[in-house]
């Protein structure tokens, strides 16, 4: 009798243990890629080539893999120029336009796991207001809309993309400011 009771607690340990390694084993995504992923997405963005000068290097690869995020980070040669806004503009001519406009930026890394690609490079400004203007002129965005694929849904063990419409920002450029002007007729214009 005392053996039974032990072989029971035995018995039921081991199903508690079995259950918990079951419950707390990692899930693994049984879902994955399509192997002509950047194949496709290559072909999809024929029609616009000049979409593939504004993503990041790799991707114009189609084998390639994807570059670290700190790579990137060092290839935007931020640092280098700064990130805050200067007091005049720099000239020389081993400077990259982007840090010696009169509206610079620099390059910001977007990832997004869900995106294909998943990392796009996307100007960021480092002024408000365009450099020697007295705060007259803004420093506003030049965008394109380039198109990506969107993760979705996955089926028979791949995922299927979308097609999708992304804007990103490629720059900046100098321009008046917009003001709000009223209307005798309770409408908003710009001038």
């Amino acid at each position: 009798m005392f053996r039974q009771i032990k072989i029971s607690q035995a018995v039921f340990v081991y199903t508690v243990l079995a259950v918990k390694f079951i419950y707390c084993a990692p899930v693994r995504d049984e879902c994955q890629p399509p192997a002509n992923l950047s194949a496709a997405y290559q072909r999809l963005s024929q029609a616009s080539d000049r979409e593939l000068y504004f993503l990041v290097p790799s991707i114009n690869s189609i084998d390639s893999k994807e570059v670290p995020e700190k790579d990137l980070t060092a290839q935007c040669d931020s640092k280098k120029h700064g990130e805050t806004c200067p007091t005049k503009v720099l000239v020389d001519s081993h400077i990259p336009v982007y840090a010696r406009s009169n509206c610079p930026w620099i390059y910001a890394v977007d990832h997004d796991p869900l995106r294909f690609p998943s990392t796009i490079l996307e100007a960021k400004p480092r002024c408000t207001y365009c450099i020697g203007s007295n705060d007259d002129l803004e420093c506003n965005p030049i965008t394109r809309s380039i198109r990506v694929l969107r993760r979705g849904n996955c089926v028979e063990g791949f995922y299927q993309y979308v097609e999708s419409m992304q804007e990103i920002t490629l720059g900046f450029t100098c321009a008046g400011k917009r003001i709000l002007k009223d209307k005798t007729d309770d409408s908003v214009d710009y001038i």
